[in-house]
């Protein structure tokens, strides 16, 4: 059971949208045990690009709504241990929590900007990272910015948080729709793009 002010950090988020004060955001993280949760999305992205067959140097990652960096901590130390080079693109909408991030060394770009309309060429990710978020996506555009910045058989994954991860059937046929293939959606949803099929 949550105790009363996780509680109420949790409503706090939720009602207010209100992320501005990063020393305060990350407490929460922290109280949520989220840099445990980064690096454990640290080893299922080590162990999803051991499933490629030729891996890009350096590996280019992209983390939306990143926030204060500690998925990028925990999948950085991970790949660095395995040796295996990479640049990590964190993206936020709150510069001060890019700023927190930045400070701490938590990932290698910092972009602040919009994950429905993302700053970025097609074709140009070998792993999409987002943690959560789910509720912030007003124009539907979400997954087709997935696919475009994507390369081919590039990897989509949003670990699900909280006591009962589950995948929502809706979320579930957004990202089939958008032309991804989804290889798992349990305690990850984890969606490949497809060499072969394009957006009509």
């Amino acid at each position: 059971m949550l105790d009363s002010r996780l509680r109420d950090e949790m409503v706090f988020y939720a009602t207010t949208g209100d992320y501005s004060d990063a020393p305060r955001y990350e407490k929460f993280a922290l109280d949520c045990k989220l840099d445990e949760k980064g690096a454990e999305i640290g080893r299922m992205v080590h162990f999803l690009l051991r499933l490629m067959s030729h891996l890009p140097e350096p590996i280019q990652i992209l983390e939306t709504a990143s926030a204060t960096g500690l998925t990028a901590a925990g999948v950085k130390a991970q790949l660095t241990y395995a040796r295996i080079d990479n640049v990590y693109t964190s993206l936020d909408i709150e510069p001060n929590l890019l700023e927190y991030a930045r400070a701490r060394d938590r990932g290698d770009r910092f972009v602040q900007s919009d994950f429905e309309r993302l700053p970025f060429a097609n074709d140009m990710f070998d792993v999409y990272i987002m943690m959560a978020a789910e509720g912030y996506r007003p124009r539907g555009t979400f997954y087709s910015e997935v696919h475009r910045v994507l390369r081919p058989r590039g990897f989509y994954v949003m670990p699900q948080i909280g006591p009962h991860p589950y995948v929502g059937i809706e979320e579930k046929y957004a990202v089939l729709r958008a032309g991804l293939c989804i290889a798992q959606a349990e305690d990850y949803l984890i969606a490949q793009k497809s060499e072969n099929f394009t957006l009509g």
